[in-house]
């Protein structure tokens, strides 16, 4: 039979491979890993969890915030300091908080432990408005079991008997009785071991039947000729309150009514002292006395939620 030119010739080896044909573009296309991809992701996770085992093992960085607990006579007291990004460090007293700067050296004498040194400005308004501190530090411990710093003072801020005697008599005795020291050079520095801790709380007392004050809530800033010397309290509605002054500040409990304010504040021995002010308010002015001297707070921002 003839067949039309215009229809295509058929045989049986062209329908087969017409068939295939159309299987393979019908089939879809099936992700493979190649080699090269599997290694890959095998070393990345591989870096990963080194990465992870060894801060988790072997972290000897002092960042962080550690906290040195000690006993002034049957009272038990402690101190934190805590070491952040950009060299910030922070030196927590209770209720109070001084603000500073840190650097960490390797060469500190000692084998595994380096040198690090912490500066607070404007630390208070006598004897020593800038301190300096350096203590020779090694660390122990992982995250698993804590971290411990063990510190030689090697002179400085708290903790040295030529400063602190001034201060605390009772605990240079404490410490002269108690703590371990070491003999550098014909001088004696005192040992101390600080705990790591996740963070630093604030020790708080609220006031029972603690009252709020529409006319307190807020930030409020007492200028000053010197930008340095300004200074702000802040009232929230949860009754706490935040005083900062140059590089100090203090955190602690109000209650308020009537033009008359009481706020406490944490003393390193974990008691609180209370203090007294009166307050009135004129527009965007307040004024705060306190051991009746009058001084204008400026309000700058205005919350009525919880810090």
């Amino acid at each position: 039979m003839n067949q039309s030119s215009a229809e295509p010739f058929h045989t049986a080896e062209t329908d087969t491979a017409l068939t295939d044909t159309a299987v393979r573009e019908e089939t879809p296309h099936r992700f493979r890993l190649y080699p090269t991809v599997i290694v890959t992701a095998v070393i990345v996770c591989v870096t990963v969890l080194l990465t992870a085992g060894w801060g988790l093992f072997f972290n000897r960085s002092v960042k962080g915030t550690w906290t040195l607990r000690f006993m002034v006579g049957e009272q038990e007291c402690a101190v934190s300091y805590s070491f952040e990004d950009n060299n910030v460090c922070y030196f927590h007293n209770g209720g109070s908080i001084r603000k500073g700067t840190y650097k960490v050296q390797e060469n500190s004498g000692e084998k595994g432990a380096v040198l690090l040194s912490m500066t607070f400005e404007n630390f208070n308004d006598f004897g020593a408005p800038t301190v300096m501190r350096d203590m020779r530090c090694s660390i122990e411990g992982n995250a698993f079991t804590g971290r411990k710093m063990k510190c030689t003072d090697l002179g400085g801020m708290i903790f040295d008997p030529d400063n602190l005697e001034k201060e605390n008599a009772e605990a240079v005795a404490q410490k002269k009785s108690a703590a371990d020291s070491v003999e550098i050079n014909g001088y004696r520095y005192y040992i101390f071991t600080m705990q790591e801790e996740p963070h630093y709380t604030t020790p708080m007392k609220p006031f029972d039947d603690a009252r709020t004050d529409d006319d307190l809530l807020g930030i409020w800033l007492e200028k000053n000729d010197d930008p340095a010397y300004e200074n702000t309290f802040a009232f929230y509605a949860d009754h706490t309150l935040q005083i900062t002054y140059r590089d100090r500040i203090y955190k602690g409990c109000y209650t308020a009514g009537n033009g008359e304010c009481v706020f406490s504040i944490a003393q390193v021995d974990g008691n609180f002292s209370n203090i007294s002010l009166q307050y009135a308010r004129q527009e965007d002015k307040l004024t705060l006395t306190i051991d009746g001297v009058p001084s204008e707070y400026t309000q700058v921002d205005r919350m009525d939620v919880e810090p």
